[in-house]
């Protein structure tokens, strides 16, 4: 009996020691907070090398720890592409030039565009382009249009200027020019018994927009006119093509080829003259003012119109000549062309009042030889001569300094 309660007792020992070990260990496993199999994962999760490779992952440090997420490396931005600035519009490379005169800047390549302006003799200048018939430099003027003007090319002393753009005229119609050269009237139609709508001066550049019938009348552009139109004479416009023209009838509107009508026969034209218009030059204040030397100036030609008693009544030019020889008196060489209906009057002035015995100078006159004093100024006084109803005289003068 003893003997088995014994047995049992050493049974429930052991039995109670195992229990106390498997208890030990299990509280031993809690401690730790994970099992064996996970401590390599524990492990892994403390390794600063692994963390860093996963930056786009939260990976727990450990059991109650908060969950911090490795931030992401920064990344390097790509340099942004610059746009490149416009390419510059080519301009012209202006070419300089030296007034040898004094001369009127206009608003256009013609005597009938507004004056802007006046250059004195020496001035400096910057060109920048010609018309088609190179007679006129477009300039760099900052007071002008769009900071440009234009000079009559014979008074600007320059270096080349092939290689100047042209400037066109503006083209309208036909895209034909002509150019008036004297006085006309601007008539509403193709006659002379149409009305009136204005004058246009020597020189001015037409627009040709059509013809009639018989070519004798020609259709232009004018403000003033029904629907920017008016009619001129062909007999004083100068124009090198106007069988390229469309024939109109006097309301401006086309004629068909080959339609019947009435046979006009072509007669010669009378001009209309009118009054020279005014350019308020004096004696004080000269149209022109030329200044003569040996590497500058030697020549010039000016052209105007003066009419009375009506219109600008006279024309003042000054000019002081130059001699090779110290001592010596200037040869000059004058040349006077004129046309209208009139007479011109020519004095020549030295010291504020005019010379009795030079000899005198008359249109038609070529290359009339004067002997002046050097390093002096000396003005021409041109004037109309009066008459019976308007005397219109067009004229152009040309003073050359011989050497």
């Amino acid at each position: 009996m003893n003997r088995i309660f014994l047995k049992k007792l050493a049974i429930l020992a052991v039995t109670l020691t195992l229990l106390a070990a498997a208890l030990a260990e299990a509280a031993s496993s809690r401690q730790s907070g994970c099992v064996l199999g996970n401590h390599r994962l524990f492990r892994r999760q403390e390794s600063p090398e692994i963390a860093a490779s996963a930056p786009s992952r939260s990976i727990p440090v450990g059991r109650g720890a908060e969950a911090r997420p490795t931030p992401a490396p920064s990344q390097t931005s790509l340099p942004t592409s610059t746009p490149l600035p416009p390419s510059p519009t080519a301009t012209v490379t202006p070419v300089a030039g030296t007034v040898t005169a004094q001369i009127n800047v206009r608003s256009g390549p013609n005597v009938s565009y507004s004056s802007i302006g006046i250059l004195n003799s020496g001035d400096k200048i910057q060109i920048i382009g010609k018309d088609p018939s190179g007679g006129w430099y477009g300039i760099l003027y900052p007071s002008g249009p769009q900071g440009h003007g234009w000079v009559l090319a014979i008074y600007i002393q320059a270096g080349d200027t092939a290689g100047l753009p042209v400037v066109a005229l503006q083209e309208a119609g036909s895209g034909l020019t002509g150019k008036a050269i004297q006085t006309l009237n601007v008539r509403s139609g193709p006659g002379t018994d149409y009305a009136v709508l204005g004058m246009i001066q020597p020189n001015t550049v037409l627009l040709l927009t059509g013809k009639n019938e018989t070519a004798t009348w020609l259709q232009v552009e004018y403000a003033a006119g029904a629907g920017g139109r008016g009619w001129v004479t062909t007999a004083y416009v100068q124009t090198n093509d106007t069988a390229s023209l469309p024939v109109l009838n006097a309301s401006g509107t086309p004629v068909t080829p080959g339609a019947s009508g009435p046979t006009s026969v072509p007669i010669t034209p009378t001009p209309t003259l009118g009054p020279a218009s005014a350019d308020d030059d004096s004696s004080a204040a000269p149209a022109i003012q030329v200044t003569f030397s040996p590497s500058g100036t030697r020549q010039f030609s000016y052209s105007s119109e003066v009419s009375s008693p009506q219109g600008d009544a006279e024309d003042w030019i000054s000019f002081t000549p130059y001699a090779s020889l110290v001592g010596s008196p200037a040869r000059m060489l004058l040349s006077l062309v004129c046309d209208g209906n009139g007479n011109l009057e020519v004095e020549l002035w030295h010291g504020g009042a005019p010379l009795t015995e030079w000899g005198g100078l008359a249109c038609g006159d070529q290359d009339i030889p004067f002997d002046l004093a050097a390093g002096t100024p000396y003005q021409l006084r041109l004037r109309a001569a009066t008459g019976a109803g308007l005397q219109y005289v067009h004229y152009t003068l040309t003073v050359r300094n011989a050497p």
